[in-house]
This record gives C-alpha cells, structure tokens and sequence, in this order.
C-alpha cells in the first residue's frame, strides 16, 4: 500500500530551489536556498528577497554572467522562452565555485511564476582519476584568493610542485599501479596542505596548491620544505613501499606578485631553480 506522505521534498535536495513571482519577488523557497543565503549574509528583508534586484546588484559588482540569467529570467516571466539555462562563477565562502541555473515557468492565479534552480556544478572542474581540482579550477581560485587578500590586506601564496619518478613507476610497472601513485600522491598532497588550501592536478605529474587567504611567507616555506623532503606511499598489488621526491616552486601575494601570472612565473622560476641545483628560501 502506497503512503501518501506529506514533505516538501525540495527541503532534501541539495540544489537551491525558490519561485519568483513576475516582479522578481521570490515567494517560495527550499531550505538549501535558504542556508546558503545565510551563510553568503543575505538578509531576508520584510518585503522579500527579490531575484531581479540580486541580478542587478551582481551586474554593478561586475559580475558579467549575471547579465545572461537576468535577460533569461526575464524573457521566462514574459513568456517569450519556455526556459532558460546558464552557468556562472561565484566566490562563495572562501572558495571559487561554478554554478549552473536553470529558470522554467509555470502559471500560478493567472500569473507567469518561475522556478528558479541553482546547482553547484564545480564537482565538473575535478580530474577525473586523483579527484582533485583540474587547471581551470586551480586557475579560478588562485584568482580570488589574490582578490580576497587585496580586500582584505592580507597574503596568499602558490605552490608548484613537479614529482619525480613517475615516469620510471609507468616504464617499470604499468600504466595502473602509475595511476595508483598519482592517487596516492594526491591524498599525500592534502595531508600536508591542510584543509583551507585547494590542490590541483595542473599537469600529468605536476600539482599545485593555492593557500588559504590568511597564508604568509612563513607558511609558505613550511609547506615547501615538508614537500620537498619527499612524500612516501605504498603502490601496487604488494602494497610496495615508494618515495617520490619533487621540485617544489613557491610565491606568495604581494611580495612576488599581484596577479595570478606573475605569481605562477615566479613560483615557475623557483622551482626550476631548485631542478638546477640552486638553492632556494
């Protein structure tokens, strides 16, 4: 016998979820959208959060995608389109994010009401096999935390860090057990950065690391020594013991650069330094 149980189910997704009503006032929204509208210190006024108004206000801080989901919400509230579907970045709580929204309509007392639903799609900007972060990821939130350290006064850094061996483990053992070390390579590199810094897979067997906005040259240097002494794992069917060692390139914001490029050159030259054989603080 089938129950009818009353829930919202929307409550239980994970996707933001709200109705906006033909003025842009959302009427109606599901406990995801309203957890994060508190955690990114949007207040819910007395007459209403208005969608049409966030979009505005997004388009003033420059935010260029905002435009295309503005145009798209408007043209579903009219009629002229039965849906609409985008993706945008947002900075949300420290972290570089891409969201996907979809607008759809539906007629409500004689009224055009849209449903308005935003998905976080940054799981898409992930490497496939370590699960880590992919370039363009590493890229976006390299960019905001040297934005977020402009605002806020503060430094941030970059490491570059280029394994050695991986090549000799894919000729001696096969292109799996190299997969198994770049796996474990991986959570090795989260271990040691901590859980405030994002790790990419920038390359086959280069990474990278964006530390936390409040990161200072200090931080930067201990991570780098830890990563350059060497990181340890066990690979293949014997759970053999390995040891990689790396080059490991540093910068950090301001002092070795303002933008993403210059700090990514500066900490590209001091990790070829290191490959020479030059010493590097």
């Amino acid at each position: 016998m089938v129950q009818n149980i009353n829930l919202d189910l929307s409550d239980f997704l994970l996707t933001e979820i709200a109705v906006v009503d033909p003025v842009g006032v959302i009427v109606r929204w599901n406990r995801k959208w309203e957890e994060t509208a508190r955690i990114g210190l949007l207040s819910h006024r007395d007459t209403g959060w208005n969608y049409i108004a966030e979009c505005r206000a997004a388009i003033e801080r420059g935010c260029g995608e905002a435009v295309a989901v503005l145009e798209g919400l408007q043209a579903v509230l009219k009629g002229e389109i039965p849906y609409f579907v985008g993706t945008y970045a947002c900075p949300f709580n420290g972290l570089h994010h891409w969201y996907q929204v979809q607008i759809t309509t539906f007629e409500f007392a004689g009224k055009l009401h849209a449903i308005v639903m935003h998905m976080d799609v940054s799981a898409l900007q992930r490497d496939p096999l370590t699960g880590l972060a992919n370039r363009a990821m590493f890229d976006a939130q390299l960019e905001l935390a040297i934005s977020l350290a402009r605002d806020s006064s503060s430094q941030t850094g970059v490491i570059l860090i280029d394994t050695d061996r991986l090549k000799l483990i894919n000729d001696m053992f096969g292109h799996r057990v190299g997969d198994q070390a770049l796996i474990a390579l991986a959570a090795e590199l989260i271990k040691k950065v901590g859980p405030d810094c994002v790790v990419a897979r920038i390359g086959g067997d280069e990474f990278g690391v964006v530390l936390a906005g409040s990161s200072d040259s200090l931080t930067v240097r201990r991570l780098r020594a830890q990563l350059r002494a060497g990181l340890a794992y066990k690979i293949g069917p014997a759970d053999k013991p390995m040891f990689v060692s790396a080059s490991v390139g540093a910068a950090y914001y301001p002092d070795d650069g303002a933008t993403v490029s210059e700090l990514l050159a500066a900490a590209d030259k001091s990790m070829y330094a290191q490959k020479r054989g030059f010493s590097v603080a």
